[in-house]
C-alpha cells in the first residue's frame, strides 16, 4: 500500500509539474500581449553589429535582426509592441537574460554547451566568427606560439579567454567594454588583443586602424552565434527557430552584411545554400 501511495504521489507530482510548464509556455505570448512591450538585450559596443548613432539610436546588423523579430511578433499577436533595447556587454548578457531583464538576447553570443545549461539557444545559429590576434604591424607575431608568456588584452566574458590563457600562459588583461579594450591596446598596456575576427575585419576598414594595425595569424576556435531566451518557453523558441531558418533561406543576413559593409562570411553563405530550398 505504501509503495502504491508513493507511486500515485509521484505521478501526481509529475502531472502537476507538466501542467505548470505547459501553463508557463502558454503564457509566453499572453504576457507580451498584456504588457504590450518586448524587451531585448543587445550590444551597442560592437560596430557594425550593434552601436549607437550620434543621436543615441541603437543600430547595426543585429538591431536589424531584432527589428525583424519584432515585426513577426506584432503580426502574430495582432498589435503594435513597444520595444525596449537594453545594452549589455559580454560579461553580463546571460545574467541579464536569466534575471528576467529581457525577453530575448541577441548580442554576438557564441553557442556552447555551458551556456545551454542556463539558457535556451535557438537553432539554427545565425552567425559565426573565431578568434585572432590584433596588433600593430611592427609587432613580431607570426604564429600563435609567439604570444606565449606575454601580456595580452581581451574583453571580459569572451569564451576563448580561459583556454588561450592556459595554453599560452598569458598575462591576460580583460576589460568590460570593447572601447576600453581597444584603448588599452593603443596605450601599449598589452602587446596585442585577442579579438573576434568579424569585428576586426570591420575595424580594419577604418583608416585609423588599417594604417598601423593588422590581424596576425590564422583564425581559430570558430564558433557560431545564437539567439537566446529563458528556458521553458517552447512556443517562443519554435517561432524563433522558424525566424532564423527564414533568415538563412531568404539570404536576409547576406543582404545585411552588404548593408553594413561586412565581407560575406563562409558561414552565412553556407547556411543560405543549406536552407534556401527548405
Amino acid at each position: 500500500m505504501f509503495k502504491l501511495n508513493s507511486l500515485i504521489a509521484a505521478m501526481a507530482g509529475i502531472t502537476a509539474f507538466a501542467a505548470v510548464s505547459s501553463a508557463q509556455a502558454a503564457e509566453t505570448f499572453d504576457k507580451l500581449k498584456e504588457r504590450g512591450e518586448f524587451v531585448v538585450c543587445s550590444k551597442v559596443d560592437y560596430r557594425p553589429f550593434g552601436f549607437r548613432e550620434a543621436d543615441g539610436t541603437m543600430v547595426g546588423l543585429e538591431h536589424d535582426l531584432i527589428t525583424d523579430v519584432v515585426k513577426r511578433l506584432e503580426e502574430k499577436l495582432g498589435l503594435t509592441l513597444k520595444v525596449e533595447r537594453i545594452p549589455v556587454i559580454a560579461a553580463n548578457r546571460i545574467q541579464f537574460l536569466e534575471g528576467g531583464k529581457c525577453d530575448m538576447l541577441l548580442a554576438t553570443m557564441t553557442d556552447n554547451p555551458d551556456r545551454r545549461k542556463s539558457v535556451d539557444i535557438i537553432q539554427p545559429n545565425y552567425y559565426s566568427s573565431g578568434v585572432n590576434i590584433f596588433a600593430r604591424k611592427d609587432v613580431d607575431i607570426k604564429a600563435w606560439d609567439d604570444i606565449s608568456n606575454k601580456t595580452i588584452c581581451a574583453s571580459q566574458g569572451a569564451f576563448w579567454n580561459k583556454d588561450l590563457t592556459q595554453k599560452y600562459n598569458l598575462n591576460l588583461l580583460t576589460f568590460a567594454g570593447i572601447a576600453e579594450t581597444e584603448l588599452a591596446l593603443m596605450d601599449g598596456r598589452c602587446l596585442a588583443l585577442l579579438t573576434d575576427d568579424s569585428a576586426a575585419a570591420v575595424r580594419l576598414s577604418e583608416e585609423r586602424w588599417s594604417k598601423d594595425y593588422e590581424l596576425k595569424v590564422d583564425t581559430i576556435m570558430d564558433a557560431s552565434w545564437g539567439v537566446a531566451i529563458r528556458k521553458e518557453n517552447p512556443d517562443f523558441r519554435e517561432m524563433l527557430e522558424e525566424t532564423v531558418t527564414d533568415w538563412h533561406r531568404t539570404g536576409f543576413i547576406l543582404d545585411l552584411e552588404k548593408k553594413w559593409n561586412i565581407k560575406p562570411t563562409p558561414f552565412t553563405q553556407r547556411m543560405h545554400e543549406e536552407y534556401k530550398n527548405k
